[in-house]
C-alpha cells in the first residue's frame, strides 16, 4: 500500500505545475468576471441615479415661475386697455344682423332639415289644386 501512495505522490508532483497553472487561470477568470459584473452594476446604479436627478431637476425647473417681459405686465383690471378699444371699434355691431346664419336659411339645405312648402299638408305630402 505504501508503494501506491508513493506512485500517487510522484504523479501529483509530476502534474503539479500544470494543475497550479489551471487553478490560477480559473481564479483569475472568476475574479475578472466578478469585476465586470461589479462594474456593470455600478454603472447601472450611476445611470439610474443620474436619470432620477435629471427628472427631479426638470420637474423643479418646470415648477418655477417664468419671469418674462409679458408676465410682468399687470393686467387691466377695469377693462380699459387700448387693445380692447381698438378691436371693439373695428368690428361694427350691425354686421351681425345683416349676415343671415346658415341655420335660419329658408330652404334648410345647410342644416339638413326639410322645410315644408306652403302647398304641403301636415303629413308632408304634396297637395294638388285639383282635389
Amino acid at each position: 500500500m505504501s508503494q501506491q501512495k508513493v506512485d500517487k505522490y510522484k504523479e501529483f508532483k509530476k502534474n503539479r505545475k500544470e494543475e497550479l497553472e489551471k487553478e490560477r487561470k480559473a481564479k483569475k477568470r472568476t475574479e475578472l468576471i466578478w469585476k465586470i459584473v461589479g462594474l456593470v452594476l455600478a454603472a447601472g446604479l450611476v445611470v439610474a441615479l443620474a436619470i432620477t436627478g435629471i427628472n427631479a431637476w426638470s420637474n423643479w425647473k418646470q415648477a418655477q415661475p417664468v419671469y418674462t417681459r409679458d408676465s410682468l405686465i399687470i393686467g387691466d383690471i377695469a377693462g380699459i386697455s387700448e387693445t380692447e378699444e381698438e378691436t371693439t371699434e373695428a368690428v361694427p355691431e350691425s354686421t351681425e344682423e345683416a349676415v343671415p346664419s346658415p341655420e335660419s336659411d329658408e330652404t334648410g339645405a345647410e342644416t339638413g332639415e326639410a322645410v315644408p312648402s306652403p302647398e304641403s299638408d301636415e303629413t308632408g305630402a304634396e297637395t294638388t289644386a285639383a282635389n
